[in-house]
């Protein structure tokens, strides 16, 4: 009985789920009018509580609450940081955000990809490579596109990058996470297509094209959402469990050296972890918690910059928080 029962739940549950993702995919906002000029938006960021608190070998600088009247804020799945300070998102809707932290304003505009529906347009990752292109990692149709120059405008460069092993990813469960090595390797990490051994599912592929697959150690209970290269073989990588009764996200620090050397799997270490169900605390604010960006500084500590994505949700909120690294993390 008891079995028969579970597996009602399973079934409603799946049902939930199912309905949900049908909702968003109906309702969320358009993108803005494909190559539509930049615009300024305004920007409110609303301080949180937690500031000074400290979480493993990160100390939590600040934490805000943005919002804008813009009816296309929001989304926030991927995040860059640019040499001045200002940070780049890419949203779930292909539009591209470009804000100062704490700065009142921000620019808006459209990410020039093909195609104008919805699964057309799913960014959830950015990232800088060494020669000056921005690559942006899209889901539900599998994909890295490359454009010229380190943020907007976003002006195309070379075809979309394909790679039949994604075919097997979940159409929302894909290229959630991508980093860019330092010889222009990526590593494209997939939210939701973890081996038989739990471990995530991710590609190592080389600037010719060469592709591997490799595996990533995971943190049970979580989906990675971004990655951000700490040096040559080392990188972050920012997990969330988001499952309505439990918010919490956690950072792990991957040990990349073995696939480097032709190996097949990357272990990995828990950094940190916060949230409601974590099992770390609440010290720190939390939400969907999906961009990470890494801003290394020459005479201070570096700084981790996180993003919540809010789905476009009253109920949500889009976060961002800025953690001071103040413990070696290797």
């Amino acid at each position: 009985m008891a079995i028969s029962q579970a597996g009602q739940y399973a079934g409603l549950a799946a049902l939930l789920l199912a309905a949900i993702w049908i909702l968003w995919t109906e309702l969320r906002p358009p993108a803005i009018a494909a190559n539509q000029p930049r615009h300024s938006i305004a920007i409110t960021a609303a301080p949180l509580p937690g500031a000074g608190s400290v979480i493993g070998p990160f100390r939590l600088v600040s934490a805000t609450a943005l919002t804008s009247p813009e009816s296309a804020f929001g989304g926030l799945s991927g995040l860059a940081a640019l040499p001045d300070g200002r940070l780049l998102a890419v949203t779930d809707a292909g539009d591209w955000l470009l804000f100062r932290p704490g700065a009142p304003s921000g620019e808006m505009g459209s990410i020039t990809m093909p195609g104008d529906g919805k699964s057309d347009r799913d960014a959830e990752a950015i990232a800088f490579t060494p020669d000056g292109q921005t690559l942006v990692s899209l889901e539900q149709q599998h994909r890295i596109l490359a454009f010229a120059g380190h943020g907007p405008p976003l002006t195309p460069a070379g075809a979309p990058l394909y790679r039949t092993d994604t075919m097997a990813w979940p159409p929302n469960g894909g290229g959630e996470s991508l980093a860019v090595l330092g010889d222009g390797s990526l590593i494209w990490i997939a939210e939701n297509a973890a081996a038989a051994d739990g471990a995530l599912t991710a590609l190592l592929v080389a600037p010719a094209g060469l592709t591997r697959r490799i595996r990533i150690e995971a943190v049970a209970g979580f989906a990675p959402t971004d990655a951000a290269l700490l040096d040559e073989t080392h990188l972050l990588v920012l997990h969330r469990r988001f499952t309505g009764a439990e918010t919490a996200a956690a950072i792990s620090i991957v040990d990349l050296a073995p696939v480097l050397a032709g190996g097949s799997a990357a272990p990995g270490r828990l950094l940190a972890r916060w949230g409601r169900g974590s099992g770390g605390g609440d010290k720190w604010p939390v939400d969907n918690m999906e961009g990470l960006a890494l801003v290394r500084r020459k005479t201070a500590p570096s700084i981790l910059y996180l993003v919540s994505d809010d789905n476009f949700s009253a109920a949500q909120r889009t976060l961002l928080l800025q953690l001071e690294i103040i413990a070696p993390l290797r």
